[in-house]
């Protein structure tokens, strides 16, 4: 068990929003999943991916380990969708979960660029989603892997 890590007195980033990025840098079988939302543009830090259908601009969660998305409809501009999605406090107690963020991310210390906390083994594999089963790893080797894992 990795030691408590002190970190700065301002909470852990819940996501990370990026540059629009092709849906391919998830791999195959999530940009088969979802051909039309062919955008990335973010991240939680458990993981989840949010994808863009560039002509409608229609919005999406992926959430690799239950092997589901859904759809939060259309926003004219990232910052809408953030502001209408993401920091709405329903989705952030369950999706986002900012108390287990905060728990996970006291024992792992910040994530690395690209990075997301991530439960080992997964739990469609037997692991649990406790605080202590978490590392860190890519998020773009995650959502690979967990595709590859549960057979997509």
């Amino acid at each position: 068990m990795k030691p408590t890590i002190d970190l700065p007195a301002s909470e852990p980033p819940l996501y990370q929003l990026i540059q629009p990025r092709s849906a391919q840098v998830l791999g195959p079988a999530w940009a088969r999943s979802f051909p039309e939302h062919s955008e990335v543009v973010g991240y939680s830090s458990l993981g989840h991916v949010f994808m863009r259908k560039p002509a409608s601009r229609e919005y999406l969660v992926l959430h690799p380990l239950k092997g589901a998305a859904k759809s939060y409809g259309s926003y004219r501009s990232l910052a809408a969708f953030e502001r209408g999605v993401l920091q709405d406090p329903g989705f952030a107690a369950f999706v986002l979960r900012p108390d287990h963020v905060r728990v996970v991310a006291r024992r792992l210390g910040p994530l690395a660029e690209e990075s997301v906390y991530i439960p080992t083994p997964y739990p469609f594999l037997g692991g649990s989603d406790t605080p202590d089963s978490y590392e860190q790893g890519n998020v773009w080797v995650f959502v690979q892997t967990v595709a590859r894992l549960s057979g997509l």
